[in-house]
């Protein structure tokens, strides 16, 4: 399938989307979402695709939304003006209970980080450049990132004015704590692969050059695993986010029942006896 913002590469069991809008840096908008989308759904379904990675067309992963689009929606909206007489957190406990009366305020390009959260096989960003912005949350939303010498992450938002709508209010105090995120949300600044690493936002840091070697190496390494009790344990740690140890030890337990009677478990099983490597189906 011809796409006209994304590239796509099918090697053995991994399906690679590589974001692909050089004029923008990769900036995404709804077109380039819908076309990710597609491929998150051919991916999810196909029995042979069972790892999915996402990278962006150098130099940069994903420099965010599109500012002129935003300039323009600016132009051509006439919204109400802020009130004076309610605090920031009266307006927005006020927002909250109108769009819970049924109004959404989840557009196209932010439902990509919830279908990326929400995906059952193994994703991994391959971090080639700039993820700002937007192209942050999408990194951060993948289930591991590794990240070129050459990365560079921003929550740019707040220097066009506006908040992280991608979801990193939920990530990122998960993966770096609550004073980190606070830094990196009120000010804007950016931080190098390296900074990202000892702040836990990404698992590698690679040699440019080396960066799609060694992510496609994982990305093989997981594909070829049994990728039915991978989308469990994806699940069962969501689910432990929200929970103790003790509600986490008894969600664990049907998992582990439904992972028993899966044919990956039998095969480890007699691979293990008869001293061979084992052949899993993802089933």
């Amino acid at each position: 399938m011809t796409h006209q913002y994304i590239q796509t590469q099918q090697i053995g069991g991994v399906l690679v989307i590589t974001m692909d809008d050089a004029p923008t840096r990769n900036a995404i908008g709804d077109e380039m979402a819908a076309e990710i989308n597609a491929e998150i759904e051919r991916l999810e379904a196909s029995p042979t695709l069972r790892a999915l990675v996402l990278t962006g067309r150098d130099p940069s992963f994903c420099s965010g939304a599109n500012v002129k689009r935003m300039n323009r929606a600016n132009e051509e909206r006439s919204d109400a003006p802020i009130p004076d007489d309610l605090t920031p957190w009266e307006h927005l406990e006020q927002q909250w209970e109108a769009a819970a009366s049924g109004e959404s305020y989840m557009d196209g390009v932010r439902f990509l980080p919830l279908t990326l959260h929400n995906m059952q096989k193994p994703t991994i960003a391959a971090v080639n450049g700039y993820a700002m912005g937007l192209g942050m949350g999408i990194a951060l939303s993948c289930d591991i990132r590794i990240a070129s010498e050459n990365a560079r992450f921003s929550e740019t938002f707040i220097r066009r004015g506006l908040i992280p709508a991608d979801g990193s209010c939920w990530q990122l105090p998960r993966m770096i704590g609550i004073s980190n995120t606070f830094i990196l949300q009120y000010t804007g600044d950016s931080v190098d692969a390296n900074e990202a690493h000892r702040l836990g936002m990404v698992s590698k840091v690679a040699p440019h050059n080396q960066l799609m070697d060694a992510t496609l190496e994982l990305a093989h390494r997981i594909a070829d695993g049994p990728t039915y009790s991978m989308a469990m344990i994806k699940r069962l740690v969501h689910k432990s986010l929200h929970t103790d140890l003790a509600e986490s030890l008894r969600l664990a337990g049907p998992a582990q029942n439904i992972a028993r009677r899966t044919a990956d478990h039998k095969e480890g099983v007699q691979a293990f006896v008869e001293k061979r490597q084992p052949r899993y189906i993802g089933r």
